[in-house]
């Protein structure tokens, strides 16, 4: 098969914001994979899971998020949570109207997870497969109540109010290379806000609440030795889903960041994640593309710019 032929684009997303995508495209795709990005990070960081997919016959899709990467947005605020999946929904349906015909599978890490989910159950009909990584549902860090109390207050009052995240980059891999990369890499920050914080909490509250409403097929994988989020998030939603379908893969021993561990336990989890990926491309049925609703209705990039076809380049890692 032909090597990706990367290119980058933007569109607008809710309230004007300019929303930064990347795709790596091959010709006649078994199916789609749409990467939803964590905290903090961005769409370029995912190069050891799109260079294992490199022959595969996936095509590949990734945004980031407003207040991340290369979109516009205060850096780390989001007003509602449903403003990252307007945006989501804009791109999907950009990505089905351009192949209508493949099953689309959406992949979510760590707060990515948490957004993956709750679009499964916002648009359900627009996903043939869900997998999550890492998702963050269960903080392993607890907030004390006073410090919740004081971010409620702040979110009505100055819900803007720019805050350092707290994510220790040293928990994401044992692979210091990757831990080095992160702290230098230009795109990465630590920023959020009050209101992002409370709409978090919320939405994680409602995704564990309404994981049984999943009947996607689902893939689940986590490292046990994450510091981040509990490797409970994904048992959670594994035994919660309703999806007939379902695959929990816990790694001994792996951070946060399983897909950017060190070798070789990084090929033995991405080596779990694509076989599923292919063998679901297989045998799922995608489902009928529907015309967008309002208000998410059709929305062509504002700008392609293309890239020689070449195997993808590995992104700076988290």
């Amino acid at each position: 098969m032909a090597a990706f032929q990367h290119s980058t684009g933007t569109f607008i997303g809710k309230g004007g914001i300019e929303i930064f995508f990347q795709q790596w495209e091959v010709a006649n795709p078994k199916a789609v994979l749409v990467i939803v990005h964590g905290l903090g990070e961005h769409s370029g960081r995912y190069g050891n899971l799109i260079d294992a997919l490199q022959n595969k016959g996936i095509a590949i899709f990734g945004l980031d998020h407003r207040g991340f990467g290369r979109s516009g947005g205060k850096r780390g605020h989001v007003d509602s949570f449903m403003d990252y999946i307007y945006d989501l929904k804009i791109f999907v349906n950009m990505i089905r109207d351009k192949y209508p015909h493949k099953p689309v599978i959406m992949l979510g890490h760590s707060m990515g997870g948490v957004l993956a989910l709750k679009y499964a159950l916002t648009h359900a009909e627009d996903l043939d497969a869900l997998i999550l990584s890492s998702p963050g549902l269960v903080p392993a860090i607890k907030v004390p109540a006073w410090k919740k109390n004081l971010a409620i207050f702040l979110s009505s009052r100055i819900p803007s109010l720019t805050m350092p995240s707290g994510l220790d980059a040293t928990t994401i891999s044992r692979d210091t290379e990757v831990v080095k990369q992160y702290l230098d890499d230009p795109l990465v920050h630590d920023k959020v806000t009050p209101r992002f914080y409370v709409e978090m909490m919320n939405t994680i509250d409602e995704c564990i609440n309404r994981c049984g409403e999943i009947k996607h097929p689902l893939l689940l994988f986590h490292g046990t030795a994450d510091a981040l989020v509990l490797d409970e998030a994904s048992k959670i939603v594994y035994e919660k889903a309703s999806s007939k379908d379902k695959t929990l893969k816990l790694f001994e021993g792996l951070y946060h960041e399983t897909m950017n561990e060190l070798e070789p336990e990084r090929k033995k989890v991405l080596k779990v994640v694509t076989d599923w990926i292919v063998a679901h491309a297989k045998k799922t049925s995608p489902t009928k593309p529907k015309p967008a609703s309002k208000p998410e209705k059709k929305a062509a990039p504002k700008k392609v710019t293309k890239s020689k076809p070449s195997i993808a380049k590995k992104a700076k890692k988290k």
